[in-house]
C-alpha cells in the first residue's frame, strides 16, 4: 500500500537553494529593494537562520518481500538529500567550488535572526505561483517553532504599513502593533509597523499556537518541519 508524504517540508536553507531563493526574493519585493546576500548570511551571520519550504511529491515505496535471515539491508538516501549533502561537502572541503542546486522545488523562505531574548523575522516570501496555498502561514509557523526550539522569549518583525493582509496574519498569530519605524523602507520611504508577540512560552500563547497549527493542517494538509 502506498502512502503520500507531507506535501511541504520546511528545512534549513543550504547553499544549493540560493538561486531559487533569490528568484523568489526578486519576484516578491520591489525592484530597488536591496537583495539579501544569502551566501554571506549563511556563512558569517551567527544570528541568522534561514528556512525554505520545499514541495514534495514523494511516495513511500511498496514494502518488499521479507529478507532472508542474515541478508544485509541496504539503506537508501533520496537523491535530493544526497545532492544537498554532496554540495555542502564540496563547499566545506573543496575551497570556493559552488554548491550544486538542491534539485528540490523551493516555494518559499523565511529569515530569522536569533537575537538575545527574541527571534526577529527579517523576511518572508512565497513563490508567486504558489501563493494562496497557506505556505506563508506555514513559514510563520516554522519561524515561531524555531524560536521555541532556541528558547527565545518573543518573536518580532517589521511589516509595511500598507500590507494589511500580512498584518492580519500576524495578528492572528498573536502579534501586536507596538510602534512605527518612520520611512523605514528605502524603496519608497514607507513606514514599517513594529509587531511582537507575548511571551511564546506562556500557557495562553502555547494554546493559541497549538490550535492554529492544527487548523492549518486541517485546511492546507500535512507538512513536515525538519528542524524540530
Amino acid at each position: 500500500m502506498q502512502t503520500t508524504a507531507a506535501r511541504y517540508q520546511v528545512r534549513p536553507m543550504d547553499f544549493g537553494d540560493i538561486s531559487q531563493v533569490m528568484e523568489i526574493e526578486q519576484e516578491s519585493f520591489l525592484n530597488n529593494w536591496p537583495t539579501t546576500a544569502f551566501k554571506r548570511e549563511l556563512q558569517n551571520n551567527r544570528l541568522a537562520r534561514y528556512l525554505v519550504a520545499v514541495e514534495r511529491r514523494e511516495e513511500a515505496e511498496e514494502p518488499s518481500a521479507p529478507l532472508a535471515e542474515h541478508e544485509p539491508r541496504t539503506a537508501t538516501v533520496p537523491p535530493q538529500r544526497l545532492g544537498r549533502w554532496l554540495g555542502e561537502f564540496k563547499r566545506l572541503f573543496g575551497g570556493e567550488e559552488e554548491a550544486e542546486p538542491s534539485g528540490e522545488p523551493v516555494v518559499g523562505f523565511v529569515g530569522v535572526w536569533l537575537a538575545p531574548g527574541e527571534a526577529h523575522i527579517v523576511n518572508i516570501a512565497v513563490r508567486e505561483s504558489h501563493r494562496g496555498r497557506g505556505i506563508g502561514e506555514l513559514l510563520l509557523i516554522a519561524a515561531v517553532a524555531l524560536a521555541l526550539l532556541n528558547d527565545r522569549e518573543v518573536v518580532t518583525l517589521e511589516v509595511r504599513a500598507s500590507n494589511q493582509a500580512a498584518q492580519a496574519l500576524y495578528e492572528k498569530y498573536g502579534f501586536k502593533n507596538v510602534g512605527v519605524r518612520h520611512r523605514y523602507y528605502s524603496d519608497n520611504h514607507e513606514d514599517a509597523v513594529i509587531m511582537t508577540t507575548e511571551p511564546i512560552r506562556s500557557p495562553s500563547y502555547q494554546a493559541l499556537f497549538h490550535r492554529l497549527r492544527q487548523e492549518h493542517r486541517e485546511r492546507c494538509g500535512q507538512y513536515q518541519l525538519d528542524f524540530d
